[in-house]
């Protein structure tokens, strides 16, 4: 397979591929490797609309469209706080 890119991207992949310590060619294909379902259960899977995606060692339900601003805003602050109860204790 051949790839035509930009100069800059080329030399940006380049960077990217020495900075791990491979040839642009591995690096490029574990980036693709990454994309990829992990089997053919997987890709079986997210052809039956179930939304369930492997992604980055987590499965995550995709509906195509974004959280609403006040779910993202909830959870955040809950993390937030938890991670306060945790470092200060629970008597702060």
């Amino acid at each position: 397979m051949t790839l035509d890119l930009k100069p800059e991207v080329a030399a940006a992949l380049k960077t990217l591929a020495a900075a791990q310590g491979l040839s642009v060619e591995d690096y490029i294909e574990q980036m693709v490797e990454k994309e990829l379902p992990r089997d053919a259960q997987d890709a079986a899977d997210s052809d039956e609309g179930s939304g369930m995606v492997w992604e980055d060692g987590l499965y995550v339900y995709r509906t195509g469209r974004p959280l609403p601003v006040s779910v993202v805003d909830d959870a955040i602050r809950r993390v937030r706080e938890e991670r306060a109860q945790h470092i200060l204790g629970e008597d702060s």
